[in-house]
């Protein structure tokens, strides 16, 4: 029968931001009675004292005996929905290595923790001496983001035309409203009770700063170019519409003056999005006497949590950035762009991470700044160069010591994920004829089979003899080159090397701001990009991947749906020439810094011209703690990649990478290097314990010797005091032996006689012992010395009692 010993353990921890009255704190961990880093599984912590410094949370977990057992405090928001437990994740502690509990179940039943005796109660965030935590994903929940820009709200009354305003939005739970409906005669003053299945927050975005909080009394203030966005999560978002107050902003006094209100019906479904533009809500704001006063304009984002893939409370490799670590050498597209001509001018760029359209049907007015803006493109070099986004390009860049490919993905027609730049490609219906003409095609109304059978061109091509000139040598090269062209995200992961890092470009058809799109009526956002994360977390391994994309609603779905990978903004900048887009978030790199701080991304990738105008953006991307990474052809230059690095920026994405072998050709990838130093530490640590471990065995070797040294001077004094006692007896036997050896007329050796002599020993013994069995009282009755003892006894006994 084998015991299970079960040790009843003391979760403490000490929370010293402030929570709001639905927080919760809950503790979970790599065993079974902590919920193995589920979400639903999770234990609630009871609030038990608050102090000065925080509030304590502590709780008696029965934990089964095991070596070692790691664990991680939460700070959520609890939805119990009949019998379950709901999680809105607002904050967790992200340390690589979690807190760790050890267990001596041999020589005591206390445990011994890791932490240092002056950090219990732990602090929450907190271990080690390192600070980390990082916010949640979205767990089941889905979440709601109304965004204001301050050029969208329109106030007719002339009054209040040229004040400032500040706005707040309060969630209402359809559900709880019907069950307890009291309508009253002053709209003015209609309460709604604050639910606890919800959780919003605000942030503001402005050139000055970025603001992330829980919403004010009077919410927030709307200034000019200000872009306010407030968050709303819930597991109801069809039961919960939303109450927009308006206030007058008084700088003499606090208070603030109600003006008005307006409505917002509840958002749960992306069906009126009938293309790929935003999902925008105009609704009138109501005055105090019931009379419309203006209208707003509210752009909408609907973000569903991601289905079929189980979430834990685990960091992985990607997520954890080394600090120290050098920048990493990234190859734009593999080996570089071949889809575009290669521009050597350093402040002339056709980076296509800038130039990402290339319809021909992108309706940009006619002038001369947004005309050169579109670049110029040939066919993609497929026999003289490597073409760009292959598989070979990538295992070039890997040869060549880069730590990361980056590549572009976006879904085909029957929603498989591949790689891929342009939103289109050309294709020829007829070969071999004068009449031979090319169509331009969506890659995204084409199958996976379709696009890797079919004879491709780049969409800007209209050349037709230049086409037919090429399909002799096509046909020639068959059917394979052109299947390159489209490999699958699945196939890069499984015939790349593992040490290859991924910088994952999500493509999304964005909207110009002089009018027109990349691409007409594209997928809807979360479908779009829940195929990609379910192939990317499947598929992942231990592989270093970091999330990319140039549309900011886009950044926002990766970084609420899964909390596996990094999710850095791709900005343009204001730097360059090419067409500007209609988000505002894209319009500065300032702009994009405020949003990847209020979305909580990882970071910015940021073109090189913006930087190398602004080096101190640099020192104010690392003191929000954000990564930075570098791209356009101006990152390749040897004098200006210097300078970056100079600057500490964490990447730098080289275009033509083939160009500049010489200079990488001696680069290591970076994993690789990591994961030998990991190595090497694990085999020093190894060899200490190993030392260690003998020095121990020499330390018992000797204490064994000297207690054998003990007991042999024991046992010799044992010998001495035996000798000395047997010495008579050895010299009797001598003798009697020496005597009787003359008499016999066999002689025996010394060995034999020793022998004899003890067996007629034992016979003596023997018949002794049967002599004595055989004497009777009667017989000693009879014996006169025996009588006479027994008198004297007698005597001797009388005499006493007298």
């Amino acid at each position: 029968m084998i015991r299970r010993v079960v040790y009843d353990v003391e979760f403490g921890v000490l929370v010293k931001e402030k929570l709001s009255p639905c927080d919760s704190v809950l503790v979970t961990g790599s065993c079974e009675q902590l919920g193995e880093w589920l979400p639903n599984r999770c234990i609630p912590l009871n609030r038990i004292d608050r102090t000065e410094d925080g509030e304590m949370w502590s709780t008696n977990i029965k934990i089964h005996g095991r070596d070692k057992v790691f664990y991680r405090y939460v700070i959520a928001q609890i939805v119990r929905s009949d019998d379950d437990m709901n999680l809105i994740v607002k904050k967790w502690e992200t340390f690589k290595e979690a807190r760790q509990l050890s267990f001596n179940p041999v020589e005591t039943n206390d445990i011994t923790d890791n932490e240092e005796p002056n950090e219990f109660p732990a602090i929450f965030g907190c271990y080690k001496g390192i600070q980390r935590t990082d916010i949640g994903w979205l767990t089941g929940q889905s979440e709601i983001q109304l965004r204001f820009h301050s050029n969208s709200l329109h106030i007719w009354s002339t009054k209040l035309r040229d004040k400032t305003l500040s706005l707040k939005v309060s969630p209402i739970d359809l559900t709880y409203q019907l069950e307890n409906e009291e309508i009253l005669s002053d709209a003015s003053n209609q309460q709604y009770t604050p639910t606890s299945k919800v959780f919003i927050q605000s942030a503001i975005l402005r050139l000055s700063g970025c603001e992330t909080n829980i919403q004010s009394d009077y919410g927030a203030i709307i200034e000019k170019d200000d872009y306010v966005i407030v968050k709303i999560q819930t597991f109801e978002p069809e039961n919960v519409a939303y109450h927009i107050d308006f206030y007058l902003v008084d700088e003499l006094t606090s208070l603030r003056k109600h003006i008005g209100f307006a409505y917002v019906l509840p958002i749960h479904s992306n069906l009126e999005l009938t293309d790929n533009k935003h999902l925008n809500r105009i609704v009138p704001i109501i005055g105090l006497k019931h009379n419309p006063i203006g209208q707003i304009k509210i752009d909408v984002l609907l973000i569903t949590p991601l289905e079929g893939i189980t979430q834990k409370f685990l960091v992985t490799q990607s997520k954890y950035w080394r600090e120290g670590r050098r920048p990493v050498n990234v190859g734009h597209r593999g080996l570089g762009k071949t889809n575009a001509e290669h521009n050597s001018s350093k402040h002339q760029s056709t980076d296509p991470l800038r130039h990402r359209a290339s319809d021909p049907s992108i309706n940009v007015p006619n002038n001369s700044s947004s005309a050169s803006s579109i670049p110029s493109t040939t066919r993609p070099v497929q026999t003289k160069f490597v073409s760009e986004n292959t598989l070979a390009s990538f295992k070039g860049a890997f040869q060549l010591g880069f730590d990361f490919v980056e590549f572009d993905v976006q879904l085909s027609k029957d929603k498989v994920p591949v790689v891929y730049h342009d939103f289109q490609v050309a294709i020829t219906l007829k070969r071999k004829v004068p009449q031979a003409e090319l169509f331009v095609v969506p890659v995204k109304d084409l199958t996976l089979p379709q696009l890797q059978s079919l004879k491709i061109h780049h969409a800007s091509e209209t050349d037709v003899s230049k086409v037919e000139e090429e399909a002799d040598e096509d046909d020639q090269t068959g059917q394979e080159n052109f299947r390159s062209l489209f490999p699958t995200l699945q196939e890069l992961f499984e015939q790349l090397d593992p040490h290859l890092g991924f910088n994952v470009e999500i493509k999304y058809a964005m909207e110009y701001r002089q009018g027109g799109s990349e691409q007409n009526y594209y997928f809807e956002r979360n479908e779009y990009i829940d195929h990609i994360l379910r192939c990317l977390i499947t598929h992942a391994g231990k592989r270093v991947i970091v999330l990319s994309t140039f549309d900011p609603d886009c950044a926002s779905i990766l970084r609420r749906k899964q909390t596996l990978f990094p999710v850095l903004f791709l900005t343009q900048g204001d730097k360059g020439d090419w067409p500007q887009f209609l988000d505002v978030r894209t319009w500065s790199i300032n702009i994009g810094l405020c949003f990847i701080v209020a979305e909580h991304l990882s970071g910015l990738a940021a073109p090189a011209l913006d930087i190398l105008a602004d080096k101190d953006f640099v020192k104010h991307v690392k003191e929000n703690g954000k990564l930075l990474f570098i791209w356009g052809d101006e990152a390749s230059d040897k004098d200006v990649s210097k300078s970056l690095i100079d600057l500490k920026v964490d990447g730098l994405i080289f275009d033509h990478v083939a160009e500049f072998k010489e200079e990488h050709s001696t680069t290591e990838n970076l994993f690789v290097a990591e994961e030998r130093e990991e190595v090497e530490v694990l085999n020093n640590f190894r060899q200490r314990q190993l030392e260690l471990k003998h020095r121990q065995l020499l330390q018992e070797l000797e204490t064994l010797k000297s207690a054998r040294e003990t007991n042999n001077s024991s046992i010799r004094i044992i010998n001495t005091i035996l000798g000395f006692f047997t010495r008579p007896y050895a010299s009797i036997q001598k003798y009697s032996i020496q005597t009787f050896q003359s008499y016999l007329p066999t002689q025996f050796d010394e060995k034999t006689w020793y022998i004899l002599f003890g067996f007629l020993t034992c016979c003596v013994f023997v018949i002794a012992y049967v002599l004595s069995r055989c004497v009777t009282l009667n017989d000693a009755d009879d014996d006169p010395v025996y009588q006479r003892a027994r008198l004297y006894s007698a005597q001797r006994k009388y005499k006493k009692f007298d």
